[in-house]
């Protein structure tokens, strides 16, 4: 599977999840999204975002830990794993397409985290259902916005759509081109997602604490003041932002000067 991500940057697994955890899972969402902020549910009319709800619930870090998710994110994440996002995703009816996306055109980020998405419903063509561009993970491409949406207008001729029942996954890349379609049923379509990252790849504008789920390769809970990495001359020099370092460098010499 590691070389079908490597030159597709996507892996489709099904029945990853029996029936009995995606209830359980569904049942352990529903909690943690009643309790949460509202900051944290992002609103977009027929397309509601629930995000950051494993902070509330220790159900949920257990399930993202877990000995079987674990052992599969490995051999694309190496032995250290930590968590940067989750959010349950519903696409009501009547909502419309979601552009044509790389994830790190939204995040900023300079590195690749792995999109962890679970079908928490049938997934169609129809629903709002998932379509990506195999191999288009090679980088950062160009982009514009449009309604507040990162959207790009290149050639997708080549498109798949993954069509997926309860309890399938897909893990891809996000740098991976990806898009939903509108929802032109009477039913709502879910999902949940789960954003890993390496141990050793950071995420500036993520607040501490940081949720560690894997240590050598083994299930390992843990919250994280700062990242291991977090501080090393690599990641700094990543996200150094020598515009805006040189014009302030200007200013305060053209302020001493006149």
């Amino acid at each position: 599977m590691e070389a079908e991500f490597k030159n597709n940057g996507y892996v489709f697994v099904k029945n990853f999840f029996s029936q009995a955890e995606i209830d359980a899972l569904v049942a352990n969402i529903k909690e943690a999204s009643a309790t949460k902020s509202v900051d944290d549910v992002l609103d977009k009319g027929n397309l509601k975002f629930h995000a950051l709800i494993m902070h509330r619930s220790e159900k949920l870090r257990q399930f993202i830990s877990q000995p079987k998710i674990v052992d599969f994110l490995k051999e694309f994440t190496g032995p250290d794993i930590w968590v940067r996002w989750d959010q349950a995703v519903e696409k009501k009816p009547g909502a419309g397409t979601f552009p044509w996306h790389q994830d790190n055109q939204y995040s900023a980020l300079k590195d690749q985290h792995f999109q962890f998405w679970i079908s928490l419903t049938t997934m169609t063509a129809d629903n709002g259902g998932l379509w990506v561009v195999p191999g288009s993970h090679k980088g950062i491409l160009k982009y514009d916005v449009d309604d507040n949406h990162v959207s790009y207008k290149g050639d997708v001729s080549n498109a798949e759509f993954i069509s997926a029942e309860p309890g399938d996954v897909v893990l891809f890349s996000s740098f991976l081109l990806h898009s939903t379609t509108p929802n032109i049923t009477q039913n709502s379509r879910w999902a949940y997602v789960v954003e890993y990252m390496r141990m050793d790849a950071i995420d500036p504008y993520i607040d501490a604490p940081h949720l560690v789920i894997a240590k050598d390769g083994k299930p390992h809970l843990e919250y994280l003041d700062r990242l291991p990495n977090q501080d090393s001359w690599a990641n700094r020099y990543k996200y150094f932002n020598f515009k805006q370092k040189i014009k302030s460098s200007l200013k305060s010499i053209k302020s001493a000067v006149f």
